[in-house]
């Protein structure tokens, strides 16, 4: 009788401690969720506005359509996805392009993928631009012919390596059809507009970096926004998207690297000139927006610059547009 007291303890012992530990359900464990992508080659509606556009001589009015800007601007890796893609099909490139300023020229995309691309020339963007339209099913922009039938594949200096071809249709002088649905560079105007913008009927001052709440002498204000020769460590590139973006949510377009235009370089008309493109010919084409190597003095919205369209740095780069 005692033995079978003692056994009857000892397995209601056991049943409890089973209760309490070893047969508890145990709660799921909850799993991190990844981040989601971030779509690099994304482009943002930006709407028509008429904007004031001012150098040292002059001062005009201008009237630009609605059209889609580079929400980012263009990553060596996606440089070098198109790149690679179009010297199979087609097209010649003077520069294979760097991974932002630290890079080696051509070298396959590294950690470091998503800084802009530079050391490349105003003629390598262009048919870059054409290659990533006939890559996706687009109508390029630029062409040789006044017929729009032969679409620009070369960006190769040959004769003209340090001059500029001022043949209409040339790499330097192409024809372009603006009502194509390809990709293409911004305008001077264009990238000013986004680079201001409000809310149509605000805009940020000329003198503000792009996305800016004070004037570029405010380094605090504007480090938030664009990577200048101070805030980037030493003049060096960074990935894009790293810093606040303007209220169309574009990024980087003050500051980092500068970004080539469409538009030959030239004094501002002295009249009203809606939807201006710039000069006829010239021997520079505009950048806009400012680098890693400048102070913030450049990162004003409303400050230009220039080189030749031959000529490669590493602190430029480029945004694509499209038109609506």
């Amino acid at each position: 009788m005692k033995k079978t007291m003692i056994l009857s303890a000892l397995i209601f012992l056991l049943l409890a401690m089973l209760a309490t530990t070893g047969c508890k359900k145990k709660s799921p464990q909850k799993t991190a969720q990844p981040a989601a992508a971030i779509d690099y080659q994304a482009l943002v509606p930006v709407p028509g506005g008429t904007l004031i556009q001012a150098d040292k001589s002059n001062r005009f009015k201008n009237t630009i359509s609605a059209f889609r800007l580079g929400k980012y601007k263009v990553t060596y890796d996606l440089w070098y996805s198109v790149y690679h893609w179009a010297i199979v099909n087609g097209c010649y490139f003077q520069d294979a392009g760097t991974e932002g300023s630290g890079g080696t020229i051509g070298a396959a995309p590294t950690s470091e993928k998503l800084q802009p691309v530079t050391t490349i020339s105003w003629r390598d963007a262009v048919v870059w631009c054409n290659a990533y339209s006939l890559k996706t099913g687009l109508t390029p922009v630029y062409y040789s012919d006044e017929t729009f039938t032969k679409s620009l594949k070369s960006s190769l200096n040959g004769q003209y390596g340090n001059s500029i071809n001022a043949a209409q249709g040339s790499i330097d002088n192409p024809y372009v059809n603006w009502k194509a649905n390809g990709y293409r560079l911004p305008t001077e105007a264009e990238y000013q507009l986004a680079a201001g913008y409000i809310d149509g009927s605000n805009r940020t001052p000329d003198n503000y970096a792009s996305g800016a709440a004070a004037a570029y002498t405010n380094e605090a204000a504007t480090d938030l926004v664009g990577w200048d020769n101070v805030n980037s460590g030493g003049a060096a590139t960074k990935a894009v998207g790293g810093l606040a973006p303007n209220a169309l949510g574009i990024y980087d377009m003050s500051g980092n690297v500068w970004e080539w235009c469409w538009d030959w370089y030239g004094p501002y008309p002295n009249k009203d000139a809606p939807d201006y493109k710039g000069h006829d010919i010239g021997s520079t084409r505009s950048i806009r927006g400012g680098s890693c190597y400048y102070g913030a003095d450049a990162m004003q919205t409303g400050c230009r610059s220039n080189y030749a369209p031959y000529n490669t740095y590493g602190d430029i780069g480029f945004r694509i547009a499209r038109t609506n």
